[in-house]
């Protein structure tokens, strides 16, 4: 049988592709629907399969070099879809980076300010509380200067005795 090698192996592919079909549809066939999609459908790749295999037996290198060509292809295309990918990557990357680091800073401005205005609170603190407590002296010194006022009051000036004879 001149049979080659080759020829031997895409022979035995076959079988195993209609053993494989063979087998599912086996288990698939319990229902009449399952039934006829199975045989649409195995028709389909039956004649599928049969031009596949025409084509290749027709142009076998031609064949080759267009499935290598549309392997390159889709390589290429994955390629470069990645460095687009890693390009928005890199841009988006250094946005947020920058953006981070914006509001660090920004952060300790607010920290800074806010320390400053703490150290401000507390001089006006400080303030506040020497005005109290020159108000509380000037309260005082007010009560205490009433106090004296009504003391002073209450002591006649003069004497106001009455008396038989006259006062010269």
């Amino acid at each position: 049988m001149g049979m080659t090698a080759e020829k031997q192996g895409k022979a035995k592919t076959g079988l195993i592709v209609a053993g494989v079909i063979a087998g599912a549809s086996s288990l698939v066939l319990l229902n009449s629907n399952a039934r006829e999609k199975v045989k649409d459908t195995s028709r389909n790749m039956k004649d599928s399969i049969n031009k596949y295999t025409t084509t290749i037996k027709e142009d076998p290198k031609g064949t080759k070099k267009a499935v290598i060509n549309r392997i390159q292809n889709a390589t290429d295309i994955s390629k470069e879809a990645i460095n687009k990918i890693q390009a928005i990557l890199d841009t988006q990357g250094k946005e947020i980076k920058d953006t981070t680091q914006h509001v660090v800073e920004e952060s300790k401005d607010v920290v800074s300010s806010a320390k400053d205005a703490q150290g401000e609170l507390a001089d006006v603190k400080e303030s506040a509380v020497e005005a109290k407590d020159e108000l509380l002296s000037a309260k005082d010194d007010v009560k205490s200067k009433v106090d004296s006022n009504s003391k002073e009051k209450q002591k006649p000036a003069t004497d106001h005795t009455i008396t038989k004879t006259p006062v010269n």
